[in-house]
């Protein structure tokens, strides 16, 4: 009965851990590894469309891939331990006059490395079970927590838009809309913006 008792707390405990356990391999497959390319700190050139200037907007962040999904990539800096990277460029976004007055989110920033981590994000799936050179993207949905100067915490949401995104291993380039929930922190529970990456 008693190694009954461990077995099942032991299995309660693991099955409950609810953070990803993902390791920056750099997975062959070539599908996501087109946008997490085995090189030191790489960044797939993302792009965030501004509409209220109507340009698309360079930033940094570092993707990878793992053995366990190769399929998906994420966001984070696989080099400094505990720290995270520009994903989809919301440190910057948020530390912008509009939110920081509006909201008093200030995202803290450490010598230019964001700690924003995203470890599943974007899901590829090819258009036919043959080829793997055109298909769709997926945004993960999940909340992703942010930390403010004052080393508070403030949690956004990010989920699919209306349509899936779409990549080309020929052209390099994979484009998609992701849904923001900032309402945790008093913003529109509604917010899409655009965003390319290009390998």
């Amino acid at each position: 009965m008693k190694y009954l008792f461990i077995l099942l707390a032991f299995v309660f405990f693991y099955g409950c851990k609810k953070e990803y356990n993902v390791q920056p391999t750099y997975a062959s497959l070539e599908l996501a590894n087109t946008w997490a390319q085995n090189q030191p700190y790489y960044s797939p050139h993302p792009q965030i469309y501004i509409d209220s200037l109507g340009i698309w907007k360079p930033f940094i962040s570092f993707a990878f891939t793992s053995d366990a999904e190769p399929d998906v990539i994420g966001f984070q800096n696989p080099y400094v331990a505990g720290k995270g990277t520009g994903a989809l460029y919301m440190t910057s976004m948020y530390n912008n006059p509009y939110y920081t007055s509006r909201y008093n989110v200030n995202t803290s920033s450490d010598s230019g490395t964001y700690n924003v981590v995203i470890p599943k994000c974007f899901r590829f799936i090819p258009k036919s079970a043959d080829s793997s050179d055109v298909g769709t993207v997926v945004v993960l949905p999940q909340v992703v927590t942010l930390t403010r100067k004052d080393k508070t915490k403030y949690q956004v949401s990010i989920a699919p838009s209306t349509q899936p995104g779409t990549y080309s291993k020929k052209t390099g380039v994979f484009e998609i809309e992701v849904l923001f929930d900032e309402s945790n922190f008093g913003g529109s529970k509604e917010v899409r913006r655009k965003y390319r990456f290009t390998s």
